[in-house]
Formats: C-alpha cells, structure tokens, sequence
C-alpha cells in the first residue's frame, strides 16, 4: 500500500508538470450555453473558434491562445462541479470520470478527451461556496485553497407546457403564453394553487383560452446552483413581511442548492412533481407529452434553444409590468462584490447568511445573495450570478490558461466576439464593484491562482 500511494503521488507531480492541450471544466448548466454554446449533450467541446465554439465565452477565449489549445465543458450541476473541485469523494465525483448524462455527470471527462488531470482546471457554479464546500475541500487538499470569481449573470425562466381550448376556433392547441405574478409563482410552487383552472391563476391565461387539470411541478433533483437562485427568490419575495420583506404566502422556502430542502415544507402538497437532472433536464421533462399541465424553471437559454415556452413575470413594484425573461442580458450588470466570505447558513426565514471563509487573501468573491433576490431596477426579477472557480495552488504548466479562463468574462481580446452572451440570450456580463479597467480583475485573479 505504502509503494502504491508513492507512485499515485508520483503520477500526480508528473501531471502537473506536463501541459494540457485541453483546458478540462465543467459544472453549472445555468451559464453553460453562454460558455460553451449547444446544450444538448453533456460534454460540450473541446472548443476553439472558429472552428468549434464560435461565439461562445470559451471558444473565444482558446482562439486568442496556440492553435493547439481547446477548452471543454461538462454540465454537471454546480454541486457536482464544487464536489469535483473538492476532491474529497473521488468514487462520487472525479475530474477524470466520464460526462454522460445518466443519470447524473459525476466527471468532467477528462480521460475521454485525453487528459488525465489531478485537479480540475476549473469550475462553474451559480450556487456560491458555502462553510461546506470549504470543509469540503480542506477534506481533499494538503494546501491552498478554492478560488471563485464572478462571471455572468442569468435569467431563470419559469416554463410550462399545457394544452389549452381556444375558444374562438374550438380547437386545443399548446397554451401560447403565460403572465404570471409574484403572487402567482409563490402560490403555484407552494403547492397553494394546484390546478390551472384555480381562480388565483385565472389572471395569468391568456383571453380566450380556457385551461383545468392538475399542475405539475419540475424541479432540480441535483445540486443546482439554479436551485439556489431560484429558491433565493421564493424566500424573499414570499417570506413574511416583517422577516424578507415578502408578500407572506409561503413564508417556509429555504434558500439551498438542493430544491428538495428548498421547498420541504411545500413538496408534499403538490398535485404531483418530477425531479430532472440540469436544466437540460428539466427541458427534457417539458418537451414530454405526458408532462402537459407542467410548470418548472430552468435557465431562459435552455428554454429557448428547445423551443420551450415560458411565462412572463411582473415585479411586484408598481406599475405592474410583465417582462419577457429571453429580453435580459442587454446591459451589463453590475454587481458588489465582498471577498473572504461564504454562505455560513441560512436564518430564521430562509434567508442565506455570509459569514467568514477564514481566508484573508481576498480571492473567494461573492455577490450577497441579497443584493440580486429581486431585483430593483425593473428588470427581469428572478435571476442568479454566476462564478468561475479554480485551485489557487497546484496548477502546474497550465496556470495561464487557468487564469485565462476565469478573466475571460472581462477580457476585451474575448468579449466582443461573445455572441451567446448578452441581449436576447438570458445571460448577462458583470462589472465588479465599479471597476472600469479590467486589467484590476486580472492581477487579482492572476495573483490568486498559482
């Protein structure tokens, strides 16, 4: 045993000092459009524009590098990309495994490409590292410490598919639209409204239509940063008004990565429900003719690359306007950024709390959740940001292309050539704490990853 882990140590030294041909990555499914473009399968890539990738985040960014250079992604979920990060369930979750999508990736495939990687090179999540994760990661690390940065911001769409009568030619035909309120969306995944046909839903049908049967609700069964933002919404828009300054119709959401914890206290009460693995997933489960009177949320990019409908949402904040959630990306988003904390738990109302990462090297970055649960300035209102993360240690010969990949979202040699990014995509750019000179964002993350 003593000779067998010295040469799996050796292997290891030996990995990280030869270079990567292939910048292996993978996780969130929310942003992975917008990184990688097509989505029907699992493993998008090896990327390089303009031969594969054009457009897109990563395949622009390999074209600025060697010809030789190609980056991939796996849509894992952002918990299954933080636990490869972690790298202290290696049976569970390995960079080297497989990126199939059965019934979950557990891998980032690196070996199918060719690479065989004693780390990541990095990773996508929308959820933000919590104390877990860091604990996580001490678990299957000697040293340094995880690395997190935000990228992009996205638009969560809720989506639906139904058959309805239209009444004016008394035929059924697929339900072309949806105008939901806040109300509304609490009150349907609370499991408060249970049918299409209740009188709370009747406002959002469209006229002339009429709609009955049970509604079911599709959600995330991974660990899915989607989830997150998603659940970070209910838990503020329909908490009480004294604790999130909500509406008060389902005061019991809990914001987590895991919709299940998220909504425990409503999933009983549902007329039935389905779980699906990313939002590839949850798409799948839509396009089902056996689903219809379903209603779920996945990224807007997802739903419309497959053709999914998806309802407009109002803000609660007057004039009452329904927003198309495929109109968000056109400006960049700006966002405060606090660094050296983490999600520590959540409050009496569900509401995430940041605590101390206990770390002062000011490379884990966040965005308080807060700041973006709904959105104040009209905007779409159900969104989540997006983050890049990477070892700060350990990166061998392909520490520049690391660093490349999490500055790429602020980049001006790759940014304007990002056509899956930005209006009309459902995906958004950042600006971080009003820093208008990106070569700022560069020397932190150049000084973090090593």
């Amino acid at each position: 045993m003593k000779l067998l882990a010295g040469a799996l140590l050796i292997g290891f030294a030996s990995l990280a000092s030869a270079q990567s041909s292939i910048v292996v990555g993978g996780g969130a499914t929310l942003p992975a459009s917008g990184y990688a473009g097509d989505t029907t399968t699992r493993l998008q890539g090896p990327l390089h524009s303009p031969a594969t990738g054009q457009g897109t985040l990563l395949g622009e960014y390999a074209a600025t590098q060697a010809s030789t250079l190609s980056v991939s992604y796996c849509q894992t979920g952002s918990g299954g990309g933080k636990n490869i990060l972690a790298g202290n369930q290696l049976t569970a979750f390995a960079v080297n495994a497989d990126c199939v999508a059965s019934p979950n990736p557990i891998g980032f495939g690196a070996t199918s490409l060719g690479e065989t990687l004693a780390q990541p090179h990095f990773v996508g999540s929308d959820s933000p590292l919590a104390a877990t994760d860091l604990s996580n990661y001490a678990a299957g690390h000697t040293s340094g410490q995880p690395v997190q940065i935000p990228s992009v911001s996205g638009a969560i769409a809720i989506v639906f598919s139904k058959i309805a009568h239209n009444t004016a030619t008394n035929v059924d035909e697929p339900l072309p639209a949806l105008n939901l309120t806040e109300a509304q969306v609490c009150r349907v995944f609370s499991g408060n409204v249970k049918t299409w046909n209740d009188a709370n839903l009747a406002s959002a049908i469209p006229s002339g239509y009429t709609v009955s049967g049970p509604i079911k609700i599709v959600y995330r069964s991974d660990g899915s940063g989607t989830s997150f933002a998603f659940s970070n919404h209910l838990s503020k828009v329909c908490g009480s008004a004294v604790g999130t300054g909500g509406n008060g119709l389902a005061t019991a959401f809990v914001t987590d990565q895991a919709f299940t914890t998220a909504a425990s206290a409503y999933l009983t009460t549902y007329s039935s429900s389905d779980g699906a693995s990313g939002n590839p997933g949850v798409i799948t489960e839509m396009l089902k003719p056996a689903n219809d009177g379903a209603i779920g949320y996945a990224e807007t990019a997802n739903a419309l690359n497959a053709g999914v409908l998806f309802a407009s949402v109002s803000t609660r904040a007057a004039p009452t306007v329904f927003i198309d959630p495929s109109t968000y990306g056109g400006t960049v988003l700006p966002v405060s950024v606090t660094y050296d904390k983490v999600i520590s738990s959540v409050n009496g109302f569900g509401r995430p709390v940041l605590g101390n990462s206990g770390f002062t090297t000011q490379c884990i970055g966040i965005v308080n959740p807060e700041d973006y649960a709904e959105p104040t300035t009209g905007d779409y209102p159900i969104v989540a940001v997006s983050y890049l993360l990477a070892n700060s240690a350990a990166n061998g010969l392909d520490v520049d292309h690391v660093r490349g990949v999490l500055y790429s979202p602020y980049d001006p040699a790759v940014t304007p050539n990002v056509a899956t990014i930005g209006e009309f995509t459902g995906l958004s750019f950042l600006s971080i704490n009003g820093v208008t000179d990106p070569t700022q964002i560069q020397t932190k993350i150049n000084g973090c990853v090593n």
